[in-house]
């Protein structure tokens, strides 16, 4: 059988309406089931809540984790007086509800002549029934295919032809259940009863599914709301009960049947329960509104997708599995060891023998490869040889080479420098003049060494020498060493007279 569930056909049998469909990718059709392939498709159908028997048994923390199965079963059998002479299929699991002393567990009890009996019709056609659920454990695959969210307290209420139940889920797992009196029929026998007209069970289911509680006759219409009053305060005598037993707080409630939704059942629900009304009406294909679906159906098909995925058996009431692979059996793991062996015996020899020839043609390849990967060395490392002798040429050449750079450059810098910084000695001359000329002095003489040039300067006056010099000494360019003042005796009269040595920068 194909393992992805997007690709494998999932066929739904549901023992109450007697239809079957089988869910392919994401559009539903009809189904029957004596035309089944068998090989290529999955079948699930679930027990009716009439045909479980449950209770909740008390164990003691002190017993031993390998004897709690037998303690669960011994007082199981003893609470609900079970004949020891019957087979019965007894599935439990940890209610949350628990003690410092004891431990609770919810048990569901399953006679297996129920089982076989009534699925074996099935199994006849089918040949194997891949899934047998629970009808209160449906729900959770609305948890597991992340279509409710896992949070919180919800009660589920479904109302079948002949059977009804309530079931309470609480953060995504199973809490508690609970066989509801209130199934379809007794609804139609009640309205004929409370009319005085004896109705048809199909002309009241249809009634009840397209007209809803709100009938067009007003005395019918008052006996129906009579009806549904007695239905929800009898549930609310069950959901308040189960609320202070266990501390609980439920929050939403879902509400269908297998006749579809009631229309005016909300108003019930807010108005006597005083709790949320939310929509049973979950969809998995896109075509389901052209059938006459159930939402157990629904359900059915998430509980396979989610089997599927995860193969859990441990809520699975199969009693028609399909047989594992041959060899995941005993008898095929033996036959595999049978050939396996065989097949070791016989190919053993040929594998030494074998093996020998691998190992000499590896050796003599890995020798040709040595070779000539050696002669490849040799011409690598005189290739490298050579390389290396002409980069030692090329480097003494560089340097020779930068040497020379460094002596031009040297030069043209000594050059630069003279043409861009050095005043040419007949401009300073000239300016040196300019500056005489301004204090009104006489140039006597100018001796030039190197780059200093000697100015021989009288003035009349000690003043005008003095600025001259100052000017001199501000002037870019001029520096003076040196500088005397003398009198002039040849006429007696005063004058000023200096050597001003300027340096040329």
């Amino acid at each position: 059988m194909a393992k992805n569930k997007d690709t494998i056909s999932i066929v739904t049998i549901n023992r109450t309406t007697e239809n079957a469909f089988v869910l392919k990718g994401n559009e539903i059709s009809n189904y029957e089931l004596t035309k089944s392939s068998k090989s290529n498709e999955f079948y699930i159908t679930y027990i009716p809540y009439k045909d479980i028997v449950t209770t909740t048994v008390e164990i003691s923390r002190t017993t031993p984790e390998e004897e709690i199965n037998d303690a669960i079963v011994i007082k199981t059998y003893e609470d609900l007086g079970l004949d020891a002479a019957d087979d019965y299929k007894i599935t439990y699991n940890e209610s949350p509800t628990g003690s410092n002393d004891s431990k609770f567990y919810n048990v569901f009890v399953v006679n297996n002549a129920i089982l076989n009996g009534e699925l074996s019709s099935i199994a006849s056609l089918t040949h194997y029934i891949d899934y047998v659920a629970q009808a209160p454990f449906l729900m959770s695959a609305l948890y597991k295919r992340n279509i409710l969210v896992s949070d919180g307290v919800d009660c589920f209420i479904y109302l079948q032809k002949d059977d009804a139940f309530l079931v309470v889920y609480q953060n995504g797992e199973y809490f508690e259940s609970r066989s509801l009196r209130y199934n379809l029929k007794y609804l139609c026998d009640k309205f004929s009863e409370a009319t005085g007209n004896k109705i048809d069970e199909q002309s009241f289911y249809k009634m009840l599914s397209t007209e809803g509680i709100n009938l067009e006759n007003p005395i019918e219409r008052d006996h129906l709301i009579q009806l549904f009053d007695d239905i929800f305060f009898y549930l609310g005598d069950i959901i308040n009960s189960i609320n202070k037993i266990h501390g609980l707080n439920i929050q939403n409630i879902y509400f269908s049947t297998d006749i579809g939704h009631i229309i005016g059942v909300e108003a019930f629900i807010e108005d006597r329960l005083g709790l949320i009304a939310k929509n049973f009406d979950f969809t998995i294909a896109i075509n389901s509104k052209d059938f006459n679906i159930t939402q157990l159906d629904v359900l059915m098909m998430l509980t396979a997708q989610s089997y599927i995925s995860d193969k859990n058996n441990d809520y699975n009431y199969s009693n028609f599995l399909r047989p594992p692979p041959l060899f995941q059996r005993n008898s095929g793991k033996l036959i595999a060891v049978a050939v396996a062996a065989l097949f070791l015996s016989c190919a053993y020899a040929g594998y030494q023998y074998a093996y020998g020839m691998y190992n000499q043609s590896l050796t003599d390849a890995k020798t040709e490869e040595f070779n000539k990967k050696s002669i490849e060395e040799n011409r690598i490392k005189t290739t490298l040889s050579n390389l290396q002798k002409n980069i030692n040429e090329t480097k003494s050449l560089s340097e020779k080479e930068n040497k020379l750079l460094d002596s031009r450059r040297t030069l043209l810098g000594t050059i630069h420098d003279k043409k861009m910084n050095y005043p040419m000695k007949s401009v300073a001359i000239y300016n040196m003049s300019n500056m005489i000329n301004d204090k009104e002095g006489k140039m006597n003489a100018i001796i030039g060494k190197d780059n200093n040039l000697t100015f021989s300067i009288r003035t009349d006056t000690e003043k005008k020498m003095t600025e001259l010099l100052k000017n001199i000494s501000n002037t870019k360019g001029y520096s003076v060493s040196t500088k005397s003042i003398v009198l002039n005796e040849n006429n007696h009269t005063v004058a000023y007279e200096s050597n001003i040595s300027v340096e040329v920068e």
